[in-house]
């Protein structure tokens, strides 16, 4: 059986059914302050656990295989159910054709001088907003700022989705130690559409981070494209949203500078910003490396198993996103103002 085309499953999926899955989970899973993700997973676990001592006794009993056979075929139904779930729910805006080719993109437009002129930028806009954010407070990490919302919607109709998406209420999880250790800021957990935060988020990593996670609630699977959507998002939605987004494109971006570039970049950025890229790097500190690469090494092939062949590469194509379509209108160096 062929897998659905990218415009068919645009045109079927994404733009008809989807939405409409969308409103109803994220509707019936804000109706509770518990992730349903938590208690879905530790009943899957109980069930798997229980079944398999079951089966492991039976074994000893009937001194034949067959146990392990129902066991086994037991095994992989549920997977399979799961997986479709899955599908169903979310999984195929994987499948959808890339943000390229929905919105105005020119290649051309991505070289390395661009790259720097956006970092430069970053920093100019992070150094600026700085004050006004840290003065109007940063949403708790159960928070749904209105703003936020609205901004959200703004651009999802610019980008042509038919109707609004439902936001999920942010929740903390019972996988937070887990997120902690592999240096996961937040998921969206798919069989409820929930939103997930890390609960050591800092306040100006919150906007932006749930800015991204709502974009992947509002279709946009590839991270770039959810990074992208999410930018889009917080610049609109007020000084915190704006200022964190600012500071998380500085890193992101200088991320992809030569390090002698990124050093000359970087220290124009004013202490106020560092200072809180440096509670960042204090939050990083609880990673625990196995943890760490295990985690992200098993993130990179789901996603390569669903058409995203970057992997966890992908993240860094926001960059490319954001020069090729030009929507930030970085100015040139004739244009930049004096430091």
């Amino acid at each position: 059986m062929r897998p659905p085309s990218a415009p068919a499953v645009e045109h079927y999926y994404a733009r008809r059914l989807y939405p409409a899955v969308q409103a109803n989970l994220t509707t019936l899973s804000n109706r509770v302050t518990l992730s349903l993700f938590d208690l879905t997973l530790s009943l899957v676990v109980v069930i798997l656990i229980g079944g398999w001592i079951h089966w492991l006794r039976r074994l000893r009993r009937e001194k034949s295989i067959r146990p392990i056979g129902r066991g086994l075929l037991a095994t992989l139904t549920g997977a399979a159910i799961v997986y479709l779930w899955f599908l169903a729910a979310w999984g195929f805006n994987y499948a959808r054709p890339p943000l390229e080719a929905m919105v105005p993109y020119d290649a051309s437009r991505v070289t390395p001088s661009a790259v720097r002129l956006l970092a430069e930028y970053a920093v100019r806009e992070a150094n600026r907003t700085y004050a006004i954010a840290h003065a109007a407070g940063f949403p708790g990490v159960h928070d749904s700022p209105p703003a936020l919302i609205d901004a959200l919607h703004q651009v999802e109709r610019e980008l042509g989705r038919p109707r609004p998406t439902i936001v999920a209420q942010p929740k903390t999880s019972w996988l937070s130690p887990f997120f902690r250790a592999s240096g996961v800021s937040g998921m969206l957990a798919p069989f409820y559409l929930e939103t997930l935060l890390n609960p050591d988020l800092t306040g100006p990593e919150r906007p932006i981070v749930l800015a991204h996670e709502w974009a992947h609630l509002s279709g946009y699977a590839p991270e770039s494209d959810a990074s992208f959507v999410g930018y889009l998002a917080a610049l609109r939605a007020g000084p915190a949203a704006e200022y964190s987004a600012w500071l998380e494109l500085v890193a992101e971006s200088a991320n992809q500078l030569q390090p002698i570039t990124q050093r000359l970049v970087l220290q124009k950025l004013d202490a106020g910003p560092q200072g809180d890229q440096e509670a960042i790097r204090q939050r990083l500190k609880a990673l625990v490396q196995p943890v760490k690469r295990a985690a992200w090494s098993t993130y990179d092939q789901m996603l390569k198993s669903q058409g995203v062949e970057e992997g966890v590469q992908s993240y860094s194509r926001v960059i490319q996103l954001l020069i090729g379509t030009d929507v930030l209108k970085v100015p040139g160096p004739q244009q930049a103002p004096s430091q």
